[in-house]
């Protein structure tokens, strides 16, 4: 066996990362074919959605908003120019 992968196989994040996979793919195969009735318009016939496109698109729905959120919060915290940040505030006392 490789070196990379019995050091991949020690990580902690690879046995994290293969339980959710393993998971999603377990509720993805158990949900596969029933459909839910997705009322949009009252009195109207009610949309018949695959349980499998609400997973996949609350999937995706969280991932692009966690990347919108940590974009906002970068660009919110970063407003002051980098001189202006990155020194203090300038005194012209001097301590003995």
């Amino acid at each position: 066996m490789p070196a990379f992968l019995k050091n991949l196989l020690k990580d902690p994040k690879f046995d994290a990362a293969a339980i959710i996979v393993l998971w999603v793919l377990y509720i993805v195969g158990k949900n596969f074919e029933p459909t839910v009735d997705f009322h949009l318009i009252p009195l109207w016939r009610p949309l018949r959605i695959p349980v499998w496109w609400i997973v996949i698109g609350s999937a995706v729905f969280g991932c692009l908003a966690t990347i919108l959120v940590q974009r906002y919060w970068r660009r919110r915290g970063s407003s002051k120019p980098t001189s202006e940040s990155a020194t203090g505030p300038v005194s012209n006392r001097t301590q003995a």
